[in-house]
This record gives structure tokens, C-alpha cells and sequence, in this order.
């Protein structure tokens, strides 16, 4: 169900879009962050002539919708849920790259949710493209939700 929790989103859940201009700082810290040091990611001064949106920045695009679509969790905003998540797989695929200036629109869904050994998880796809419908990323993600098994308290 979208609106609440994470731990409330169901199976077939389609997230609202999250739209936005990528800038030079987003790619900057974001590279910083994950300690990728080449300068495609942080500046123009590279043989590209443009700064390009680091390949995993899909993590953050994540963050995004679920914090426009989970209203009471939204962990940007410093809200947090009764239980610990752990993100546990997931597959990036780059298919074009993203260049600082352009805007981008973020769009998913919930393909299911389930139990596996007595533990619950989600499993997110999401798409990246850019305003004029070009591809960037396709993402699939695999969350626990409770590292507890179903039942316990």
C-alpha cells in the first residue's frame, strides 16, 4: 500500500514518478561517497566533455521514491520504521549514460513480496530514463524487511 511504511508496500504497488535535474554536485558527492575517484564523475575535464552520473547513483534514485510514496517513513526526511531493513541483493543495468543538466525520471514498482525462511522480503524494479524517454538504468532490488522471522516481536 503506498502512502504508508515501506514494510506496507504490497505486490503490484505501481510508485508514483520522482522527476529531477541531475547536478554536478549530485554526481560529486555521490562519487565521493562510494569513493569513486574518476573524473567522469566528478568534473567536465574528462574525455567526455560532461560530467556523467555515477553508474550506482540508482541507490539514491531508490531512496527518492520511496520517499515520495512511503509517507511514513520517509528516512531523508529523518523518519524511521520499528524495524532495521537490510538491503540484501540487487542488479544495476546501465544502458546509457546520464550527463549533468539533464532532467531524469525515476519510475517502479513492487514485483512481489514474499516469505523465505521464515523472513519477509520485497523485491523493487525501477527505471531510470531521461525527459525525452531515453533508457539510463534498470534496477532490481531485493530488501529483508525484518531481520527477525515472521511472527517474532
Amino acid at each position: 500500500m503506498l502512502g504508508g511504511t515501506i514494510g506496507d508496500l504490497e505486490k503490484g504497488d505501481v510508485f508514483e514518478p520522482v522527476e529531477y535535474v541531475l547536478s554536478a554536485f549530485m554526481c560529486t558527492e555521490y562519487a565521493h561517497g562510494v569513493e569513486e575517484n574518476s573524473e567522469l564523475f566528478h568534473s567536465d575535464l574528462n574525455e567526455q566533455d560532461r560530467q556523467m552520473r555515477p553508474p550506482t547513483m540508482i541507490h539514491v534514485d531508490k531512496m527518492r521514491i520511496l520517499e515520495k510514496n512511503c509517507l511514513k517513513e520517509q528516512r531523508i526526511a529523518g523518519m524511521k520504521a520499528e524495524d532495521a531493513r537490510i538491503h540484501y541483493e540487487y542488479h544495476a543495468k546501465q544502458h546509457s549514460p546520464a550527463y549533468v543538466g539533464e532532467r531524469l525520471v525515476v519510475t517502479g514498482h513492487i514485483v512481489d513480496k514474499y516469505i523465505l525462511r521464515e523472513r519477509q522480503y520485497l523485491w523493487y524494479y525501477l527505471e531510470v530514463h531521461t525527459a525525452d524517454g531515453r533508457l539510463v538504468t534498470t534496477y532490481n532490488d531485493r530488501t529483508l524487511l525484518r531481520f527477525k522471522k515472521v511472527g517474532e516481536s
